[in-house]
């Protein structure tokens, strides 16, 4: 058999089929897998200090945290918190979530950064909301936190009994 240039053999055809479902396949499990498995990387520091080099004296200083348990709608109670220890508690009320806001902003201003006549920086705050408690009063009392340079902020389900 002689093709058109008068050669003998066959044409070989260049355009050849590719299956690209099982590349398809292995490509969305590696995403599926990727997605998953992202959960549990987590980003961690190490605090270290300098050993040698300097001659300041260490300084240790004091860290301070707030807890706010809701106890209703209309009532917050707020600890404060050194080294695990609880120092003060403070009841925070009002008629509406706004008022109850307004007082809270001014606790925090007035007792809480001002413990002992002293100016003190917030570690860490956790809010413990109830179900009652609705997810815009939540909001406000996050907003009404950091307009304090309170920014580590967690929150903190409770389980109520039924």
């Amino acid at each position: 058999m002689r093709n058109k240039n008068g050669l003998g053999g066959s044409k070989k055809d260049l355009n050849a089929d590719l299956n690209l479902t099982p590349f398809i396949d292995l490509l969305s499990t590696c995403v599926c897998f990727l997605l998953i498995t992202a959960v549990w990387i987590e980003i961690g520091t190490v605090e270290i200090k300098q050993s040698q080099g300097t001659d300041a004296p260490p300084t240790k200083k004091i860290s301070y945290d707030l807890d706010l348990v809701y106890s209703s709608p209309t009532q917050l109670n707020v600890n404060l918190k050194s080294s695990g220890k609880r120092l003060k508690t403070f009841k925070v009320t009002g008629v509406d979530g706004l008022e109850l806001q307004a007082n809270l902003n001014t606790i925090v201003q007035s007792e809480i950064l001002n413990y002992k006549n002293k100016v003190i920086e917030i570690a860490t705050a956790t809010i413990t909301p109830r179900s009652t408690v609705n997810y815009g009063q939540l909001v406000h009392t996050l907003d009404t936190l950091r307009k304090n340079s309170i920014v580590n902020i967690g929150i903190l389900s409770m389980k109520e009994k039924r």
